[in-house]
């Protein structure tokens, strides 16, 4: 483990400071957009990804598998830190989050948490069960319901579009710029 349990930063004499640095640099988005998934809020994730910075072990030589060493602690900060999630919160992080990620955003907490740990970064059950203080089964049940909630929000999404289409098309019809020959 490459994370210190009290949060000092080392000094660069004898130290890895630049090429941790560099490490969450080049991870930097998605490590933010990891934060933002698990505790909704933007602050609270730029809060978490801080004490990381700080928390490093700078003495010790990031490997190959820097990326997941730091994937890990901001999982567990962040999941360590979640509360109640404030309206605001969740329209900040809205706008920080690619498109593609909104409706994970949109799910309850722990089926979001487990949704984004063991879908989305990788974890595997046993390490989700352990992150989260239940057992395996209860992953899974958590899993299953953010499926299924996904699973609602994005029918509803595809029926409000496919509504929103058809209920454009006979005006769109009407309208003489926008006639074909065929029409």
């Amino acid at each position: 483990m490459a994370v210190n349990t009290e949060p000092t930063m080392l000094s660069a004499e004898g130290g890895y400071q630049e090429t941790w640095k560099d490490a969450f640099q080049a991870n930097l988005d998605a490590l933010f957009q990891l934060a933002l998934l698990l505790s909704a809020d933007s602050q609270e994730a730029e809060a978490n990804l801080a004490t990381i910075v700080s928390a490093l072990d700078c003495s010790k030589q990031p490997g190959e598998d820097a990326f997941a060493v730091l994937q890990t602690e901001v999982a567990q900060h962040s999941i360590g830190s979640g509360g109640a999630i404030s309206s605001d919160g969740v329209a900040g992080a809205q706008s920080m989050l690619q498109p593609g990620l909104l409706p994970v955003l949109q799910l309850e907490r722990l089926p979001r948490v487990c949704f984004v740990l063991r879908m989305l970064v990788g974890f595997a059950t046993s390490a989700c069960a352990r992150m989260l203080g239940i057992d395996e089964g209860g992953v899974k049940a958590l899993l299953r319901v953010a499926v299924l909630q996904l699973h609602h929000a994005c029918s509803v999404h595809i029926t409000e579009t496919t509504q929103g289409s058809e209920a454009a098309g006979p005006r769109l019809a009407k309208d003489p710029r926008l006639r074909t020959s065929c029409g």
